[in-house]
């Protein structure tokens, strides 16, 4: 692993615990973080098209330009749960299908109501957003501690991580308010990856 690889490793590994830590004290997720190997997968396909939506945003709207990836985390934990052999092979499209449901601007509303399944102005929409808004002032924070220079390949590489952080977090989120929790990984083949399966909803 070179020097800079290692870096980057360290930046995420400091990032990560933080968003979850947050997430745990607002009540929205217990013990460590829900994950599956399917979505961690899936985030090569969705980086792309979603960075050429957000990047151009990150100088006047840095909230929105980091915080609408933990919607589109919590939209694909919905998906996985609905019928992920069906959803899959789509890839990329998952995200543009998405963002062009009502445009990027109100991409976050599109999920909370359409896909989630949350009214319009409810208490429990008017909660999620604000942790994502918190989620991603914490990300914003621990991103612009790292100093780097603006437009280099270095500040990207870290956007890239601070994004991948912001989706994790929101595949843990989507994931929680389906019922999942953390037990034995030998009681279900793939899903949920070890040591996170389904239980009881």
């Amino acid at each position: 692993m070179s020097e800079q690889e290692a870096y980057l490793e360290q930046y995420t590994s400091e990032l990560q615990p933080l968003l979850l830590q947050l997430a745990q004290q607002e009540g929205f997720l217990r013990g460590p973080l829900l994950e599956t190997a399917d979505l961690d997968e899936l985030w090569p396909a969705l980086a792309q098209p979603y960075m050429a939506s957000a990047v151009p945003d990150f100088e006047q709207y840095p909230l929105v330009s980091l915080g609408w990836m933990t919607f589109v985390g919590m939209a694909m934990a919905v998906l996985w749960d609905e019928d992920w052999q069906r959803y899959q092979p789509l890839g990329s499209a998952l995200y543009t299908q998405l963002r062009d449901a009502r445009g990027w601007d109100e991409l976050d509303e599109y999920v909370l109501e359409d896909v989630l399944g949350m009214l319009r102005g409810s208490e429990e929409a008017k909660r999620y957003t604000d942790l994502v808004r918190r989620l991603a002032e914490q990300a914003l924070t621990h991103l612009r501690h790292e100093n780097a220079e603006p437009s280099s390949p270095m500040a990207f590489q870290l956007y890239a991580r601070t994004l991948f952080g912001l989706y994790r977090i929101g595949v843990a989120l989507g994931l929680a308010r389906l019922g999942y929790k953390l037990t034995q990984a030998n009681k279900l083949g793939g899903g949920v990856c070890s040591p996170k399966v389904k239980v009881t909803i």
